[in-house]
């Protein structure tokens, strides 16, 4: 009879084990320099190329010369100083040199447990949902590896180790669950290690040029999605506000220093609006409200022009509640700050001074200039476009009165600085405009193809007006999203069709649904802090549950639910699942009838001898079915056959 030594690895545990390895890894390779890859891809390869004729494995002076090239790679080709990538790269060195020792099974616990680390390693780059589900599936795999080479006599299919391994998932899964709620939480989300920063994508900054905003725009990235408590304001209405720009030497618009200016007051007209923005990390302190926001945002801190910025950057999702005005009128200008929204650059040209001295000449108020300028913009040909041409040192008169070609930015800051010439106090506010409603969820998602500018006046009878010069140009902007899949180098922008077919409207639906997912995920998983524990404790009556007392009611739970599932599985083992074991049993069961009983510390051979030295008559039959019981279960013999013949010889046993 053909059997697997017990040492060797059979051939479909290496390739399922080394493929397995393989696909925890991979996800370091974006990180990883190339090299390394190459090398951990070359030792994968020639491993699978010996398979189990393990006599051709490297020996001790190769596999030296191999470690040291491993290291070498490590300390020569990574490009940043020692930390994380460093350490990981180490890892997979390593798993690859081990690799080649795979020789036995005992191998392969060490390859899994070095693979459990590197699949740990993978969230400290990103905790995503598609990424956990994958690690999920490569450490269950693993797991089932375990399981298998733990038989003397691996079974044919993979099934009995898949139902094993799925037993105890299942029995450690209850565990897991209740620690996950239960265990204290502090402020911040568990799964926040600080160690993706660089994974965002980075938004505004404090400054605004011709082609940042449109740079900006590129992107299908979310900024932020917003769960509305009630309705969800409709498109003209969803002005995100974030920076708001007063100085400017021509090219550049930035933010001024006012954090110690005086406060501008606003009066509120209509309902506030309800909502929670979840901002993903962008490595700026601006935080994006409805335009007007009312209240304060904790560790933030509000600006007198209605900004609000975090104390330290954004490297983490940052989740904040608001109450905003959609409608209301401003009060509160100081000379000031009058002549902060008066100043101009010195790049101010006679054409632009005579353009707006036409519009004075044929108006009586400055809301009527504002309206002359907003035609200008409508009626002459003026080209709303994400690549507009280089403008030079002075972007706003090349603009106006060469190339006509611009985004938004364009369009609001030579607003402003016309505004500005005809002695209108102006500013430029930078943040989103529009998002859209994913139906899965109701709620609002944000992203940087939303990116916006526009500009706010001062009018005396009405305080701060917002004036959105790109609505004359493309009034489509408000209503609909750019559409990015469908623009091309200087064309004029493309907005996405209410209606876009059967096929792209599917595509669309997935891509709600998988966004639903992930930022469910997000909120509940990676976001479950202690503000997210305590509303579901709240959810069950057990918001009293805090400090010291959540502590002790965790391992209460736990101590619980392990003691529940270990009187399960007393209760499943009282039925042998083996039935040679339960066979035999029967066996000894016939001789303890005799006067015979089996002692608890006496083994199969032991107590086969000992009843023979009383029982001389009955040497054969116990001979040989202590023998053959022996063969059966620890794995020298294993086939149908030899079962039946075993059952047979127990039942035909009479002592």
């Amino acid at each position: 009879m053909n059997t697997v030594p017990h040492n060797s690895i059979p051939s479909r545990t290496l390739f399922t084990h080394i493929l397995l390895l393989g696909v925890a890894v991979a996800p370091h390779f974006q990180h990883l320099n190339l090299w390394l890859v190459s090398f951990y891809f070359v030792l994968t390869f020639l491993r699978l190329a010996v398979a189990n004729r393990i006599e051709r494995l490297p020996g001790r002076f190769l596999l030296l010369l191999l470690s040291i090239s491993g290291l070498a790679i490590v300390a020569l080709f990574q490009t940043r100083p020692v930390g994380k990538e460093t350490a990981i790269g180490l890892l997979v060195v390593v798993l690859g040199l081990k690799l080649m020792e795979l020789r036995y099974r005992r191998d392969i616990y060490i390859t899994v447990l070095i693979g459990f680390f590197i699949i740990i390693t993978q969230f400290l780059y990103y905790q995503s949902m598609l990424l956990a589900s994958i690690m999920m599936c490569v450490t269950l795999g693993l797991a089932i590896m375990l399981v298998e080479v733990n038989y003397i006599q691996p079974p044919k299919s993979p099934w009995p180790s898949i139902r094993k391994t799925l037993i105890l998932v299942g029995q450690a899964l209850p565990i897991m669950v209740v620690l996950f709620l239960l265990f204290p939480r502090l402020s911040g989300p568990l799964w926040n290690l600080g160690l993706d920063n660089q994974s965002a994508i980075t938004g505004f900054s404090d400054t605004i040029s011709p082609g940042s905003v449109s740079h900006l725009s590129q992107s299908h990235a979310v900024a932020f999605r917003v769960d509305f408590t009630g309705p969800i304001p409709e498109p003209k209405k969803r002005y995100w506000r974030g920076l708001v720009l007063w100085n400017t030497d021509g090219y550049n618009w930035t933010t001024g220093k006012t954090a110690y200016s005086q406060a501008e007051t606003y009066q509120a007209k209509g309902k506030p609006v309800q909502y929670e923005v979840t901002l993903e990390p962008n490595h700026q302190k601006w935080l994006f409200s409805l335009d007007l926001p009312a209240g304060h945002v904790p560790n933030t801190r509000s600006l007198p022009d209605f900004q609000i910025q975090a104390i330290k950057p954004i490297t983490a999702r940052f989740q904040y509640k608001l109450l905003s005005y959609t409608d209301y009128s401003s009060s509160g200008l100081s000379n000031a700050k009058r002549q902060q929204g008066l100043n101009l650059p010195d790049n101010i040209t006679p054409r632009m001074r005579k353009l707006v001295r036409k519009w004075q000449n044929a108006t009586t108020s400055n809301r009527e200039i504002v309206n002359k300028a907003l035609q200008h913009f409508n009626q002459e040909e003026f080209i709303y476009t994400l690549s507009p041409p280089s403008l030079g040192n002075n972007p706003a008169d090349a603009f106006l009165f060469e190339t006509r070609r611009g985004f938004c930015e364009h369009y609001a800051t030579s607003f402003t600085l016309l505004m500005r010439i005809a002695g209108i106090p102006a500013r430029v506010v930078a943040g989103y405009q529009g998002g859209e409603i994913n139906p899965h969820g109701g709620y609002l998602i944000v992203r940087q193809s939303n990116a916006h500018a526009w500009t706010e006046v001062w009018l005396e009878d009405q305080g701060w007006v917002r004036i959105d010069p790109t609505a004359a140009v493309a009034p489509e902007r408000i209503e609909r999203s750019i559409d990015l899949d469908n623009w091309a180098d200087g064309a004029p922008v493309q907005f996405q069709n209410l209606d876009p077919g059967p096929l792209k409207n599917l595509i669309r639906q997935l891509g709600f649904s998988v966004d639903f997912i992930n930022a469910r995920w997000h909120r509940w998983v990676l976001g479950y802090t202690n503000k997210r524990q305590n509303e579901m404790l709240s959810l069950f009556g057990l918001d009293f549950l805090k400090g010291s007392a959540l502590g002790i009611a965790m391992v209460a739970v736990t101590t619980l639910v392990v003691l529940i599932i270990t009187i399960g599985i007393l209760r499943s083992n009282r039925v042998y699942t083996d039935p040679v074991l339960k066979t035999y049993l029967n066996f000894c069961k016939k001789l303890a009838k005799q006067k015979l009983p089996r002692l608890s510390n006496e083994g199969p051979k032991d107590y086969a001898q000992r009843v023979i030295k009383q029982r001389p008559d009955l040497a054969e039959p116990i001979t040989k079915i202590t023998k053959l019981y022996i063969g059966l279960r620890y794995g020298q013999v294993n086939s149908p056959e030899s079962r039946i013949f075993f059952n047979r010889l127990v039942s035909q046993f009479s002592p």
